[in-house]
């Protein structure tokens, strides 16, 4: 392996110290999900042999630029993968809305399997990816950890609240449409901001430029959208 690449065992090493940080030093999001994990050895064991997966599919490239590069790659699908979760946390959904859903994201399972499923894969999504954004930006150093992949997870919850308001509409009629008719645009520009994390050498001059001009005018909520040429792929 390259001299400069990260090994298996020294992601793995990180990303448990990582956990045990935030138990102690986090935030409280953070050390919501740190005690989830921890507290009973079944789940910990569950999210270990998860987790070192995604490491070692990080690890078995053996140049640090590609590593990163997976790391990356392995936070969007973590961000896709929690989002149900943070939707339902967020807007507090109960009752028969919650079952609804449920339903639909996990049709073959009974409502308690499907909310144990949910609660469960949320706890190991949201503790591999705290600790993919600590290695990417503590250890690689790489920018893309920074504004744009927060930026992208605030997008796509953006993005899923949407959807999921169109898919299990309160009142069906002007404002579905409406709604519906929203959702490409915020695909666009979930694709643009991939696009960023995922070549930051190309993009970098431009995330400059849109973090000089929040600070410029005080935003600190919203980047404005972006003008890539290139079409990405959803």
């Amino acid at each position: 392996m390259h001299r400069n690449s990260i090994s298996h065992s020294r992601l793995m090493r990180e990303s448990t110290d990582r956990i045990e940080r935030a138990l102690h030093d986090g935030d409280a999001k953070e050390k919501l999900v740190a005690h989830r994990l921890s507290e009973n050895p079944a789940t910990w064991q569950l999210w270990e042999n998860e987790h070192s997966g995604l490491m070692r599919n990080v690890a078995d490239y053996g140049v640090l630029r590609v590593q990163a590069a997976a790391l990356r790659q392995t936070s969007l699908r973590l961000i896709h993968g929690k989002a149900l979760f943070e939707y339902l946390r967020r807007n507090e959904v109960r009752g028969a809305q919650r079952t609804r859903m449920l339903m639909h994201f996990y049709p073959t399972r009974g409502y308690q399997a499907a909310v144990i499923a949910e609660h469960g894969g949320y706890v190991r999504k949201a503790g591999s990816f705290m600790c993919a954004n600590y290695v990417g930006s503590g250890l690689v150093h790489d920018s893309a950890f920074l504004d744009p992949m927060e930026h992208y997870e605030a997008l796509y919850a953006q993005y899923f609240d949407l959807y999921c308001t169109t898919l299990f509409p309160e009142d069906a009629g002007v404002e579905s449409a409406s709604e519906r008719s929203l959702l490409p645009l915020i695909k666009h520009q979930l694709n643009e901001w991939r696009w960023i994390i995922l070549n930051p050498r190309h993009a970098r001059s431009r995330v400059n430029h849109e973090r000089e001009l929040r600070r410029a005018t005080g935003e600190t909520q919203r980047m404005p959208q972006l003008k890539i040429r290139d079409k990405v792929s959803g």
